[in-house]
């Protein structure tokens, strides 16, 4: 399954430093661009951002345009909303 969503790229977390210090780097998007995104890959949605599952042990942040009811909505047309 897939949802298409217009987002922006926020940041990358990499895990933890040996102090266990969250490692986050800043990622630089222009504008929202849309994506058709694997649902399997979605960690989480917040009021702001969601949060993707990327290669390499890294999670990714996207800005999303919409409203969390716009995405609680597009989940539960497509029976992926529990």
């Amino acid at each position: 399954m897939f949802i298409a969503l217009k987002i922006k790229a926020k940041s990358v977390y990499h895990g933890y430093d040996e102090e266990g210090r969250l490692i986050i780097d800043p990622v630089e998007s222009k504008g929202f661009v849309e994506k058709i995104i694997k649902i399997d890959r979605i960690l989480s949605f917040t009021e702001d951002y969601i949060f993707i599952e990327c290669p390499h042990d890294t999670v990714q942040t996207w800005e999303y345009e919409g409203s969390l009811a716009d995405i609680k909505a597009k989940l539960t047309s497509i029976d992926a909303l529990v």
